[in-house]
């Protein structure tokens, strides 16, 4: 299709009236899907996680506290095998006081939270995070390759 002056003029036209008075057609306001919600999914699908798999969640909780988004899901892989092994909607092996959650996304809540904000972790790098979460020598390299399975070409910002 080839816009003539007059017609681009037009456009051009309908776009300034639509962007001064609110009115944008509906296609010009709808956003751009989120490229990790397919990463999330393709990940969960790798590892055979059960249902449902939270993706909103994990995404919504990571970026609420300032989180990578790969970091709890590649936290659940490591410690429940993405939930298989889970108990009281713990996918996440979190154990302080042996701790169980009412649902999957009051966890995710909870252990985002207080990976950004609690005691421990709060100011901590995300290898410093990963060794408190887990003081095994080999954790954070094992939780930072399981992140670079989602999304390879990000670093995990250590």
């Amino acid at each position: 299709m080839h816009l003539s002056a007059r017609g681009l003029g037009a456009a051009a036209a309908l776009v300034l009236f639509a962007t001064t008075t609110g009115d944008l057609p509906a296609a010009l306001l709808k956003p751009a899907p989120d490229p990790r919600v397919g990463r999330l999914e393709r990940f969960f699908h790798l590892y055979s996680c059960p249902q449902p798999q939270h993706v909103s969640e994990y995404i919504r909780a990571a970026d609420g506290y300032g989180l990578d988004y790969r970091l709890l899901p590649a936290i659940s892989v490591r410690e429940t095998l993405c939930g298989v092994g889970a108990v009281q909607n713990n996918r996440w092996g979190y154990h302080p006081g042996g701790k169980g959650f009412q649902s999957v996304e009051a966890g995710i809540d909870f252990i985002s939270r207080d990976l950004a904000e609690g005691f421990y972790y709060k100011g901590k790098t995300l290898h410093q995070k990963l060794f408190t979460y887990n003081p095994l020598s080999a954790y954070p390299g094992e939780v930072q390759w399981i992140m670079l399975q989602i999304e390879p070409q990000k670093a995990t910002g250590d």
